[in-house]
């Protein structure tokens, strides 16, 4: 009887037992040990949301091209070039790491973005664009004004 009165004191409902506490701890460590894998799995998914450069810059090339298409008149400098569009001076320049796109000297709308090198470059009727994303891959892309 000895015996059994010694483990009925583990079950009694005055507190916590020791089954109980390392039942509790291990709950605690399983979700500890889980939220730095958590967190990196937020990482990975968050970097692979992002699109690649050759995306971005696919993006870029049309949306210059089917402007500059329609466009009167286009000068460029080292930083960047500007043209006439529906009687509005559009300009394409270097800003930071990246291009963005104003009208009529206001606005700031990041185009392409997360460049290492980037170059302006005038063409008969046009301008040629030469770029180095962050991750060595170099794109080029010439664009060309056809209107009056």
């Amino acid at each position: 009887m000895v015996t059994s009165r010694k483990y009925a004191a583990l079950w009694n409902e005055r507190g916590f037992t020791l089954l109980e506490a390392l039942f509790s701890f291990f709950i605690v460590c399983l979700i500890s040990f889980s939220i730095p894998l958590v967190i990196k799995g937020f990482s990975l998914v968050r970097e692979e949301m992002l699109p690649p450069p050759y995306y971005q810059w696919t993006l870029f090339n049309e949306s210059v091209r089917q402007e500059t298409w329609k466009s009167r008149g286009m000068t460029v400098t080292n930083s960047g070039f500007s043209f006439i569009l529906n009687g509005e001076k559009v300009t394409y320049e270097k800003y930071q790491d990246s291009i963005r796109r104003r009208v009529n000297d206001k606005g700031h709308e990041v185009v392409l973005q997360k460049l290492s090198g980037l170059s302006f470059n005038a063409i008969d009727g046009g301008v040629r664009i030469e770029g180095v994303f962050l991750d060595g891959k170099k794109l080029e892309g010439e664009f060309f004004y056809y209107g009056e």
